[in-house]
């Protein structure tokens, strides 16, 4: 069915591309500028998944993801072969706030501006990420005053202020935490709906805010990630990466940052290193800082032929590691709902991960998998030495990890939330 006058979908993310993960990578689009430097973006953010997803379920709706870019001249636009039209804006730092309280961040007036000279046409506003101080600022001036629907989806784990109270903190700190909490609580009221990924995301924003509250979490293609079809395929994989047969294969894919604490991951292995019923496969990026100081940590372990440290893949060549591996792992000290995780549990693969995220969420659950402390080092080498001893923790069953991370199943959550808005602000879903 066609649909005239469409609502339009409007994604508006609250940082720039990712220059400094990949530095020496052009992004997937890219334009260069007179002055011979260039700017781009990388398909694989949140708003572009999303609208891909919800664009193969309808066509009931247009999608825009607006991105402010520092390295942004003008608006660039491009229209990609999913539906989705992805723009940069000019973007340069803000001191939001005052006194011992302000803090630096990302602003658009560009893009401020042409939200404004649209907000009298049939959009829905997507705010992703909080807290993120332009999205507060996009809510303070359109909020009081909009005919527009705002839905802020939250990213990672949310915290509310006020819950930070009963720590012990330097006296500005508590009137920091209760400002905050002032603050979020005015703007969010602003929000008709707000989205978040795990138990304790709902909670924190339960603390801030009286309106209507949904789990919403990331999925990826069940058609595609798939358990590895056969042991002949896993060995022809193992081979390739020059992965040994006769060893338990732990996998993490991660952006390397220190909230992953993949620092502390390493230590643990290198610990095990007199083992030799042990492979680790560690893929992902970070700036070069992060990827060197990794890369040293590591580096025992690849002479020793118990290790590879790969730089980001996807698609097939990411899968082909997931389907090399036995087990995945997650020590992170918060996540949202972690992709990564959702992967291994749409390969059928055990997942032993610190108690945090949606994902972990699903697994307590279930009662699936193999819980580690966040700081409690010592425990993970004794819990990684149980499970090369042949005590294999459960993988999710596939058709919960489907109902809950399949991307149709998904975007349905979504598509009725829109629909709700359409027909509270245009009389029509």
């Amino acid at each position: 069915m066609n649909y005239p006058n469409k609502p339009k979908i409007i994604n508006i993310m609250p940082h720039g591309p990712a220059y400094h993960y990949l530095p020496d990578e052009k992004p997937d689009f890219w334009w260069e500028k007179q002055d011979g430097s260039w700017l781009g973006f990388w398909t694989r953010e949140w708003p572009d998944l999303l609208g891909e997803a919800v664009l193969k379920e309808t066509n009931q709706y247009d999608w825009e993801v607006w991105q402010p870019d520092y390295r942004a001249d003008k608006i660039y636009s491009k229209y990609l072969n999913t539906g989705v039209t992805h723009k940069l804006f000019p973007a340069h730092e803000k001191k939001y706030g005052s006194g011992a309280f302000s803090e630096i961040g990302i602003h658009s007036q560009s893009l401020i501006t042409h939200l404004s000279s649209i907000r009298e046409k049939r959009i829905i506003l997507q705010l992703h990420g909080f807290p993120s101080s332009f999205n507060l600022e996009l809510i303070r001036i359109f909020g009081p005053t909009k005919k527009f629907p705002i839905f802020l989806l939250t990213h990672g784990t949310i915290a509310a202020p006020v819950r930070e109270l009963f720590g012990i903190h330097r006296p500005l700190t508590y009137l920091k935490l209760l400002m905050e909490q002032k603050k979020y609580s005015t703007v969010l009221q602003y929000a008709d709906v707000i989205g978040g990924q795990n138990r304790a995301s709902l909670d924190n924003i339960r603390m801030m805010y009286s309106g209507r509250i949904e789990k919403l979490n990331m999925g990826c293609d069940f058609d595609f990630w798939i358990p590895v079809p056969s042991h002949e395929i896993k060995r022809d994989v193992r081979k390739k990466l020059s992965v040994p047969e006769n060893k338990t294969v732990f996998l993490v894919a991660s952006f390397f940052v220190s909230i992953k604490q993949l620092d502390k991951l390493i230590k643990s292995f290198n610990k095990l290193s007199n083992r030799e019923d042990f492979f680790l496969i560690i893929a992902g990026c970070g700036d070069k800082s992060a990827t060197n100081y990794l890369r040293s940590l590591i580096k025992e372990l690849v002479l020793k032929k118990k290790a590879i440290f790969s730089n980001f893949v996807e698609g097939i060549h990411l899968r082909d590691l997931y389907w090399a591996s036995d087990l995945y792992l997650s020590v992170s000290k918060s996540e949202g709902c972690s992709v990564s995780v959702i992967k291994a549990m749409a390969c059928g693969l055990p997942v032993i991960t610190s108690p945090v995220g949606g994902t972990g969420d699903m697994m307590k659950e279930h009662g699936v998998g193999k819980f580690i402390p966040i700081k409690n080092y010592n425990k993970w080498i004794r819990v990684i030495s149980r499970i090369l001893d042949k005590e294999m923790p459960e993988p999710l069953d596939l058709r919960l990890a489907c109902d809950a991370y399949d991307w149709p199943n998904v975007v349905k959550r979504f598509i009725k939330i829109f629909g709700d808005l359409c027909k509270k602000y245009y009389g029509e879903a």
